[in-house]
């Protein structure tokens, strides 16, 4: 027992000196107790002198101490992809951003409240007031359309996450629909953790537990209200179900996959990967076999969710075919394929360089020996994963070309799946390790691509976007406040937290087919109050495409807001008033 303890501590010391090495160090506080290292002097020290301890103590049992360390891992895997699941969390909540903004976030809360008061439209008398040209696209916020009928407003977006929002807006209150993320990113790395543990061993489970919950991607989508964790986290359950291989499992495995189809039905194909699941495939022992059985229970369980998106896509924009973004044959083009074939290997290398390195590492090891590649549950896993990737890339490499390091998010979905894959490999080339450094190679190896990942994401500000993002519910709330009811507030890309937060009309400036003054007046002769709430990068674009008066924004604001970027709100109202006599308020 002695010289297991004297083996944690100098492992934890080594771990601890990683951390330091990679991040500068850290600082964190539970209750009274305060946590910190910044210095590598004192790693150092616990280290050589528990090293030189167990040393001491002989060498037969330093072997069998440290040989324990990998006991122990394999032992507690269960507990490390919890702590994992709770770390990804906790990360959700901790930096979330809590803010109804910019399109999809702004988007998929407002679903969520209009399905919560049973509807699924909205209408806009104004829209049907005013005579300029496509009345009621000007008065859509970001993130819906125009129904079928002048004057209503249907969500642009699927509505599976929508829905989840709703119900835990009903458990948890206004603040529910921020949780959903959080809760299913952890709930997608519990499923990693299943599947790679079902067919590989628990060690590998931990380690795709780990890698998943460190992802950089991950994390930035998890402190977002969107889709990409959700509909990730839907399919990584339903292939962890479809793993049990009993009716019952794959009727739990479809409905799942309904849900993953409901959030983001462009994934649709991904399907087949659980189908192939269910029934049997990939094989991992000559006595398995398929079983079509299965595979009509999970087309049963998915049907509903299938037979769902249908009836709303009809109800919502006439066709079971008509999806919320129009016609998506526009969003896909041959010539997207080589831009986009380049931009995720660089993506893929920068945002998840160390995991590849892991990768090529453990290849490495299990390519010494007899055996040449990996194992059967590794290469299972492969094969699965090899499946998931074709699919997700023939949907996506045709899709619209992103600049944005964000764009990544596109490929989450193979992510667990991937990560299980390599947990087996990594945890089969151990193997061919030294039994007594298995261990300590293993939480080094994990510790500096933790180290790393979360060094990355903070440089892709994944830490501090809900302070970027806090502009939305800070304005949001104060027009709320302290705008009166007959206001319209002009605008463009505050339109949906706007609208959200606000509950009044919007006008959308950039889709204006009339002059903004001409639009100002006859919104004033309705007896309404209309106000601009423009982001300082929005100024020149207004000033180029209208050349009038007001869209000088010549006058003091009336309120500003943001850090990064500013955000003001404009009364056309005051222009005619004395400078000295606007105050403007600073927003936090």
């Amino acid at each position: 027992m002695l010289g297991r303890i004297l083996a944690w501590i100098a492992t934890v010391a080594g771990l601890t000196l990683i951390v330091v090495l990679v991040t500068g160090g850290f600082r964190f506080q539970v209750g009274p107790l305060r946590v910190s290292a910044h210095g590598v002097v004192p790693s150092l020290l616990l280290m050589a002198l528990t090293g030189g301890a167990l040393l001491w103590w002989g060498h037969g049992r330093a072997r069998d101490a440290l040989a324990g360390i990998t006991t122990d891992i394999t032992r507690h895997a269960l507990a490390i992809a919890i702590a994992s699941a709770a770390a990804i969390g906790s990360v959700g909540v901790g930096f979330g951003t809590f803010a109804a903004s910019a399109a999809d976030p702004s988007a998929y809360v407002s679903h969520s409240v209009l399905i919560g008061s049973g509807r699924l439209t909205m209408d806009e008398p104004l829209a049907r007031a005013v005579d300029w040209h496509e009345a009621t696209w000007t008065f859509t916020p970001l993130g819906y359309r125009p129904g079928r009928t002048p004057g209503t407003l249907v969500p642009g977006y699927p509505l599976g996450l929508p829905l989840v929002m709703a119900a835990a807006r009903r458990v948890a209150g206004e603040v529910g629909p921020f949780l959903v993320g959080p809760a299913l990113a952890a709930l997608a790395v519990l499923a990693a953790y299943a599947i790679a543990a079902r067919w590989a061993d628990a060690r590998a489970g931990a380690i795709a537990a780990v890698l998943l919950a460190s992802s950089p991607i991950v994390q930035f989508q998890t402190v977002q209200p969107m889709s990409d964790v959700p509909a990730m986290a839907w399919w990584t359950l339903a292939v962890a179900c479809a793993t049990r291989r009993t009716l019952w499992a794959s009727t739990g495995a479809g409905a799942l996959a309904g849900l993953a189809v409901l959030t983001r039905p462009s994934l649709a194909p991904l399907g087949v990967v659980v189908a192939a699941v269910a029934l049997g495939w990939p094989r991992t022992a000559p006595a398995s076999s398929f079983d079509v059985r299965r595979l009509a229970a999970y087309l049963a369980g998915a049907a509903p969710g299938a037979l769902v998106l249908a009836a709303l896509q009809r109800h919502l924009y006439g066709s079971p075919l008509q999806s919320g973004y129009g016609d998506i044959s526009e969003f896909f083009a041959l010539a997207n394929i080589w831009p986009n074939i380049g931009d995720y290997t660089r993506r893929l290398l920068a945002g998840e360089g160390p995991a590849l390195t892991l990768a090529a590492a453990a290849l490495g090891m299990l390519a010494i020996g007899r055996r040449r590649g990996p194992p059967d549950p590794a290469a299972a896993l492969v094969k699965l994963a090899a499946l998931a990737a074709a699919l997700v890339l023939a949907v996506y490499l045709p899709y619209g070309v992103f600049p944005d390091w964000g764009s990544l998010r596109f490929l989450m979905p193979v992510l667990p799946l991937a990560f299980a894959a390599l947990g087996a490999s990594v945890s089969a080339a151990l193997h061919r390790a030294a039994v007594p450094v298995r261990g300590v190679a293993l939480l080094a190896s994990l510790t500096l691509l933790v180290s790393l990942n979360v060094t990355h994401a903070a440089r892709q500000s994944v830490y501090v976007v809900r302070d970027y993002e806090a502009r939305y519910r800070t304005t949001g709330r104060y027009l709320e406040a302290s705008m009166p009811r007959d206001t319209v507030i002009v605008t463009s890309q505050q339109s949906g937290s706007a609208h959200y937060y606000t509950g009044l009309p919007i006008v959308r400036w950039d889709l204006l087919a009339v002059d903004l003054d001409t639009a100002i007046a006859r919104l004033r002769a309705l007896g309404r109050h209309p106000v601009l709430v423009v982001e300082d990068w929005e100024k020149p674009v207004l000033r180029q495409r209208f050349p009038g008066a007001t869209a000088s924004l010549d006058w003091p604001p009336r309120a500003e807001a943001g850090q990064t970027t500013r955000v003001g709100v404009w009364d056309p109202a005051d222009r005619a008033a004395p400078p000295a006599s606007i105050v403007t308020k600073r927003l936090p």
